[in-house]
């Protein structure tokens, strides 16, 4: 029996899909990996070879393209590569992080495509112990292909040695750098947080055995270590994604600033002209501002005032055109001239009256030495205050 699961992974477009599978099954859980380059189908060139390589949860990784008995973990047709599941990969419940990765001939890494394996927990089964049966076959074709061509180059003139099998053996060690020198065992030991599982490899070959070694740490169960930033918990997985406000700082697109600001001697620069009265200005600014009030103040000191009445009885003329001139010894020629009548604000008949004589002025006109005013047809029934505004 095979349960398959179909899934789809581009080279070019990460976007990781998960697997769902259930622990210590053994040999029966196969995904099907259709493999995609920018949304097209992908086909591994000619001569490539791919394995499988895996991390559990307890941090154990490995990698093998072989099963125990020899048989190919994974094959491939055409763009889509079905890989086989051992039960070293399914023995822990949780999130394996696995990939699907091509080598060359020299065993160079090409491509890799990642995706997830969900161990659901088992409660039917306990946990089966390590054993040696993921290896990598390529190993041994490699070795055999380099002991070809020396043979071959006359530089080698003996058997090309044969692998009889091979034993794993475990210690623990509290040095990742040197070899330890104590008991090995047959079965995996339960090893404590931050020490180290050693693993001793012996291929026999029927021309000697050859010992290679390999070593991985038991992380700590993260008592004491950071799990937020400034109250900003990681996501799936495991990123932490802040904003400036997460941080205490102003965002570059705006915000409002909660404390005093030292610019330690800094510019302030490319500030608008303001609009309202708490807004900010810059030095082009308040210049041409303070500019204008000084030329307002000039001109200030240069006005005066005169104030006269256009009587009703002092109009010239027994029939339209009326005129009534006005001298005014301040307003030379150099000297311009604006003249408005005086409203009481507090008389409403008066100022009524005064606003229909006024509309019977037609114009005010500047002559020698003052201001002559003109109606063209009626003339003001009653006395009209005015103030000239002399300036230059």
């Amino acid at each position: 029996m095979q349960i398959q699961t179909q899934i789809t992974v581009d080279l070019n477009r990460p976007g990781i899909q998960t697997v769902p599978a259930m622990q210590h099954d053994a040999q029966t859980r196969a995904v099907a990996i259709s493999l995609l380059c920018d949304g097209q189908p992908w086909q591994p060139p000619e001569g490539v070879t791919a394995a499988i390589g895996f991390e559990r949860p307890d941090r154990t990784r490995g990698v093998y393209d072989r099963l125990a008995d020899g048989t190919a973990a994974i094959t491939i047709s055409d763009s889509v590569a079905t890989v086989l599941l051992t039960a070293e990969v399914l023995s822990v419940p949780g999130c394996v992080r696995a990939c699907l990765v091509f080598h060359d001939e020299n065993l160079n890494q090409l491509s890799t495509f990642p995706f997830r394996i969900q161990v659901q927990v088992n409660p039917a089964a306990e946990a089966p112990q390590m054993d040696d049966y993921c290896r990598l076959q390529w190993l041994q074709d490699k070795l055999d292909e380099y002991l070809t061509l020396a043979k071959d180059s006359g530089e080698f003139n003996g058997p090309v040695p044969t692998l009889l099998g091979q034993e794993v053996d475990f210690q623990i060690s509290s040095d990742y750098r040197q070899i330890p020198t104590g008991q090995w065992e047959e079965a995996l030991p339960a090893c404590p947080p931050g020490e180290y599982v050693w693993s001793r490899t012996t291929a026999h070959y029927d021309s000697g055995d050859v010992v290679s070694y390999s070593v991985s740490r038991n992380g700590v169960d993260g008592d004491g270590a950071l799990i937020s930033v400034c109250g900003v918990g990681p996501d799936e997985n495991g990123n932490v994604s802040i904003t400036a406000e997460d941080v205490g700082a102003l965002s570059c697109v705006g915000g409002a600033v909660q404390g005093q600001i030292d610019m330690g001697g800094q510019k302030l620069t490319g500030l608008p002209d303001p609009t309202e009265d708490t807004d900010a200005a810059g030095k082009g600014y308040v210049d041409a501002q303070a500019a204008a009030a000084v030329t307002a103040a000039g001109q200030a000191v240069k006005t005066s005032f005169v104030t006269f009445f256009l009587n009703a009885a002092a109009w010239k003329g027994s029939a339209a055109p009326y005129s009534l001139s006005i001298p005014i010894s301040a307003l030379t020629s150099e000297k311009l001239a604006r003249v408005t009548p005086i409203y009481s604000g507090s008389n409403t008949a008066r100022d009524l009256a005064m606003r229909d004589a006024c509309a019977a002025i037609t114009y005010a006109k500047r002559t020698e030495g003052g201001i002559t005013f003109t109606c063209l047809a009626e003339k003001p029934a009653v006395d009209i205050p005015v103030t000239a505004e002399i300036y230059v």
